[in-house]
């Protein structure tokens, strides 16, 4: 009998990494049954509320200011959310179901397992502590086995008025398995019990499967270098990507950066294609390493502006590289090494048999 599976994540309708990893983590489970994603809604806490209120006031003004002065901004924000809904309901994440703040499902389905999971599902900074206790599987009873799948904190530290949700909670998991190094410590430091570090769900896939996706955003033709940056460039680095597009005849495709509205306007499924075309990747940012790698793109990631060495490589970077071997990729200025791909792919199919084979344990009966 095929079981019965949610997935209960971050639903972010306009974050590339986010969606991905959704997608990825639907079709790695549907080798286990028939998965559904579950949503936990806004937080509602009264922190929180004071907080978001008047932040949506603010932004509801700022909005109806931008409306009147660059109605083209706004034209390409619509275009992007359309080609992000079109995804989500292509591919069955428009969310199945929504996790009441009484830990209540709606409308009422019954699962037979629960996979909490990936990204920074437990990063409670953004979120209020009843949010926090849904995100770590409260409304599941102990009838249903509920495990974490590449879970993230998103934090080094966890604060002292958490942990004991940390600690109530994660115990109840029938297994744990985290996205970072980081990770495994946290909840050793808390709870005393072992966790493991797996491959995100968007290196499960193959670069052919996730082709299968892409929907002919970029023309065959098109010669170009990618960047794809989180934080802000410093002139150096500007620098170092206008010369490499130079040196190599290929022009600047930015995404993230309104200056660029044929690219700003890529949905999760563009995203895919225009690593897998890219002639050079220049990011900041943990997914584009993941579809750099998986599309064996030479790829460079820069510092943030401020930061320089380590300082500036969260955990999930670091245990990325780890797991790779690729620490030199991460620099402040210039190109990074050129990358050895039949090492990685080497390590690649060991890290994901590894993931595979601690899925199939967790996810017996």
């Amino acid at each position: 009998m095929s079981k019965r599976i949610a997935i209960l994540t971050i639903n972010d309708p306009n974050n590339y990494g986010n969606r991905l990893q959704n997608y990825a983590l639907t079709e790695c489970l549907k080798t286990y049954g028939e998965v559904s994603t579950i949503d936990c809604g806004w937080p509602t806490d009264s922190k929180i509320k004071q907080f978001f209120v008047p932040l949506r006031s603010f932004l509801d003004i700022l909005k109806k200011k931008i409306n009147s002065c660059k109605h083209s901004v706004l034209s390409s924000d619509k275009k992007k959310s359309c080609r992000f809904r079109s995804f989500n309901n292509k591919y069955g994440l428009n969310i199945a179901c929504k996790v009441s703040r009484a830990g209540q499902i709606r409308p009422f389905l019954k699962f037979d397992s629960i996979v909490l999971g990936s990204d920074q599902v437990w990063n409670y900074y953004w979120i209020s502590k009843s949010g926090l206790r849904l995100r770590l599987g409260s409304f599941s009873s102990n009838y249903i086995p509920t495990i974490s799948y590449a879970a993230s904190f998103g934090v080094s530290h966890v604060t002292d008025d958490v942990k004991p949700i940390f600690q109530q909670y994660l115990p109840r998991l029938k297994a744990i398995s985290v996205r970072e190094d980081r990770g495994i410590e946290l909840v050793k430091e808390m709870t005393g019990l072992k966790a493991t570090v797996v491959l995100d769900p968007t290196l499960m896939l193959t670069s052919d499967k996730w082709m299968n996706v892409t929907e002919n955003f970029v023309s065959e033709n098109d010669s170009y270098v990618l960047t794809y940056f989180l934080g802000n460039l410093t002139d150096n680095q500007e620098h170092d990507i206008q010369m490499y597009a130079a040196e190599h005849g290929c022009r600047v495709r930015r995404m993230l950066d309104l200056r660029d509205r044929e690219t700003y306007v890529a949905g999760p499924q563009d995203f895919v294609e225009l690593f897998a075309r890219a002639q050079y990747v220049f990011t900041d940012s943990y997914h584009a390493c993941c579809f750099s790698i998986l599309f064996h793109k030479q790829f460079t990631v820069f510092n943030r502006a401020g930061m320089t060495g380590k300082a500036s490589m969260n955990s999930r970077m670091e245990t990325l590289f780890r797991l790779f071997d690729l620490d030199s990729v991460m620099i402040d200025s210039g190109l990074a090494p050129e990358i050895d791909y039949a090492k990685v792919d080497r390590l690649l199919e060991q890290h994901r048999k590894e993931s595979r084979d601690w899925l199939d344990k967790a996810m017996e009966e």
